[in-house]
């Protein structure tokens, strides 16, 4: 009876979906249509998959470039026989990847590149033959300085000689010109949308000779540091100064690398004392006191122990900087990166030197890295001016030696 009862339910329920299921599919097909406007008064709601993406454009990738910065290059007396003998490439065959690999690459030229003149190598009047400016090619160096004390070894009709063959080879120069009195003019180079200044002088006090863009009158240094300000982003200012053989600054020196950056200068790079001087920071902007030989044939040791300084900018942080140990092999006359044991020492000699200048260093990979934050160009002031960890670094630092490809020749506008 209980099956009987369940069995007429069962059927009834049955029936009464079938009867009701058509009226159903009806209701909601005419949902449909009145949703759809099929009537022409409302009108269509549109589905989630139609909501225009709102998300923010990616932000443009931040401007960087490197500079990579070395001491002296002379091309005469020794170096000259290595050159006739081996050939031009094989002075920096060791070395030229690191210099090729930078937006911008920059030496001190110390001897004028000419066929007359006067010329004692042995009383260290030099005067180089033109062709050995392919040595300064094959690194790949787009600008260099002729404030030094051997630029007019030669007399001033070979310093327009040099000015000549660098011209000619697309070489851009600071420290010289044709004319005395525009010798300290700033040459302009630009990458990634930045405008770089480089400047060249020297200061020798104790030097009959120098060049025409000697540091003399302060308040006349200054109106030039603010008019080479005015047309670019960062100022870079190379300076031949110092004893030499010696490996601290002298205080006049360190005094004057201050009036630099005060008045405009954001890197300082020194040379002549042959050896290496340690690092300074001073209100955010890096003072390499001397970076020492980079192509020369002094005696062995200290004096033919450099480095190469490479220096990345990157917008909104500041300066992501390595030096990076070279050794000149008197048999080769030319830079080479030496095994690890000499590269450390090398390392921990400008380490200790730099943090007595009060500067916080790193070493890794036998080479010595700072940063340096500060304010992006036009912004206020608003970093203290202590160098920053290396771990903090927004460039990574490489684990070997490897280097980056070729960049592309920075634009130039030298005021020639």
């Amino acid at each position: 009876m209980k099956q009987s009862l369940r069995t007429a339910s069962t059927l009834s329920i049955a029936a009464l979906i079938a009867v009701l299921a058509p009226a159903c599919v009806l209701s909601l097909g005419g949902c449909r249509d009145r949703a759809s406007g099929a009537d022409g008064g409302v009108a269509p709601v549109p589905r989630a998959a139609a909501i225009p993406d709102l998300e923010k454009p990616a932000p443009p990738p931040k401007r960087t470039f490197t500079i990579v910065a070395v001491g002296d290059i002379m091309l005469d007396r020794n170096v000259g026989k290595a050159i006739r003998s081996n050939g031009y490439q094989s002075i920096l065959a060791k070395v030229r990847d690191l210099t090729r690999s930078a937006d911008i690459a920059f030496a001190n030229l110390e001897c004028p590149l000419a066929t007359s003149g006067a010329h004692s190598p042995g009383d260290c009047i030099f005067r180089a033959d033109p062709e050995t400016i392919k040595v300064v090619l094959d690194g790949g160096f787009d600008i260099v300085s002729l404030a030094n004390n051997h630029t007019l070894d030669a007399g001033a009709e070979a310093l327009r000689n040099t000015l000549d063959v660098l011209e000619e080879n697309s070489i851009a120069y600071c420290g010289a010109r044709r004319e005395k009195d525009k010798a300290w003019e700033p040459t302009y180079l630009t990458a990634d949308g930045y405008t770089i200044g480089f400047m060249g002088y020297t200061h020798l006090p104790s030097y009959v000779q120098g060049s025409w863009a000697d540091v003399d009158d302060r308040e006349v240094l200054a109106g030039q540091l603010a008019s080479a300000r005015q047309n670019c982003d960062l100022l870079f200012v190379s300076v031949h100064w110092g004893q030499e053989y010696k490996t601290e600054p002298e205080a006049e020196n360190v005094e004057l690398a201050h009036f630099l950056v005060d008045n405009g200068a954001d890197v300082v790079f020194g040379h002549h004392p042959h050896v290496l001087q340690g690092i300074e920071v001073y209100k955010n902007c890096p003072i390499f006191y001397s970076a020492g030989n980079f192509v020369f044939d002094q005696k062995d040791g200290e004096r033919m122990e450099s480095a190469m300084f490479s220096l990345t900018y990157s917008e909104n942080y500041g300066w992501s900087i390595f030096a990076k140990p070279i050794y000149i092999p008197r048999s080769r006359m030319g830079p080479i990166f030496p095994e690890q044991e000499r590269a450390e020492k090398i390392a921990r000699r400008l380490a200790d030197m730099s943090q007595k200048l009060g500067t916080d260093v790193s070493l890794k990979h036998s080479k010595v890295w700072l940063n340096v934050r500060r304010p992006e160009p036009g912004q206020a002031a608003a970093l203290d001016g202590t160098v920053q960890p290396s771990s903090t670094s927004p460039i990574d630092e490489p684990a070997t030696d490897d280097v980056a490809p070729t960049n592309p020749t920075p634009a130039r506008e030298t005021g020639q």
